[in-house]
């Protein structure tokens, strides 16, 4: 949804705001991995095997007693010995890139992010946190399709790619939710946590059905709905003109007198989707532009941890 004149739909050269957003991903996404990191508890859970599975550079929290010393010797690094209770939690960070997820187009001086970027930002931050936990988090991003960007991995320097290829997602054109969701549930093979960024509103509340085949096959899914304040609020007062940023169509209205209407309309429509993934035992977790996600991510982050366990 755009209230700019139609023509402006984000298409073509892209704005000096959103490069300048693009640069700044890295950075947004660890100043947010680190709040989250300091509101949640590090798991003190260590796996019993005596198989050793792979060495993982040490930080905070992890068992001394696994340090590698012969390993120091060599590299003058900290090395943590991992065994195969503890081979690493994978997750995959699904990015909706259709047109929708643009909005605001042209954001005003003060005005939220817009969604493609909040939920980049978001995902990089996840990236960040699985990858300080010796997890591995791979990348895929949807329009029409699915697109399978980067194997999820644990390896050094996987985090800089699903970085890099954050920043280049590009939004455009119209989202088909029910033919990526029945992808995934073919696609993946090993157990995975399922983090989809989406706005939903290609109204593919059949899809969530879709997603639940994945919790059938033991995977996690988590979906963060990404909204922006002025499709939750609607503060238009004028007559205005709103343009899909999907497709040509566009809509004259007088928004003062259809705003209780659209809001009925959305806030069932939320609930919808939440009481959907309820059923599907999809976890629901709504994400507004204008708000600091850290919270919600810290909440989501918390509950994974207690599940390590289980999800191995």
């Amino acid at each position: 949804m755009t209230t700019e004149p139609v023509g402006s739909t984000g298409r073509g050269e892209v704005p000096a705001r959103v490069l300048a957003d693009i640069a700044q991903l890295p950075l947004r996404a660890r100043v947010l991995a680190d709040s989250v990191l300091a509101g949640i508890h590090r798991s003190r859970h260590h796996g019993s095997s005596v198989e050793f599975a792979e060495h993982k550079e040490y930080s905070a929290g992890d068992d001394l007693r696994h340090l590698d010393w012969r390993a120091y010797a060599r590299f003058e690094r900290d090395y943590i010995k991992r065994f195969e209770d503890e081979a690493n939690v994978r997750a995959l960070c699904v990015i909706d890139t259709s047109g929708s997820m643009a909005h605001p187009s042209e954001p005003r001086p003060a005005d939220a992010m817009r969604k493609l970027d909040f939920a980049a930002t978001c995902a990089g931050a996840l990236a960040y946190v699985l990858a300080r936990q010796g997890d591995a988090v791979g990348l895929a991003s949807f329009d029409e399709r699915l697109e399978m960007r980067l194997p999820a991995r644990a390896r050094r320097g996987h985090l800089q790619e699903v970085l890099a290829q954050l920043g280049g997602l590009r939004a455009r054109g119209p989202s088909r939710l029910q033919d990526v969701s029945d992808a995934l549930a073919e696609g993946l093979r090993q157990r995975t946590v399922v983090a989809l960024f989406t706005d939903m509103l290609d109204g593919g509340l059949d899809a969530l059905a879709s997603l639940g085949r994945l919790r059938a096959r033991r995977h996690d899914v988590v979906l963060f709905q990404v909204l922006h304040p002025d499709e939750l609020e609607f503060p238009f007062e004028e007559a205005t003109t709103f343009t899909s940023m999907e497709d040509d169509r566009e809509l004259k209205v007088d928004a003062r007198a259809i705003r209780s209407a659209y809001l009925e309309e959305m806030n069932k429509f939320r609930r919808s989707v939440e009481a959907t993934c309820q059923k599907a035992r999809i976890e629901y977790r709504l994400l507004r532009t204008d708000q600091g996600p850290g919270r919600v991510l810290a909440a989501f982050l918390t509950e994974r941890l207690r599940r390590r366990a289980t999800l191995r």
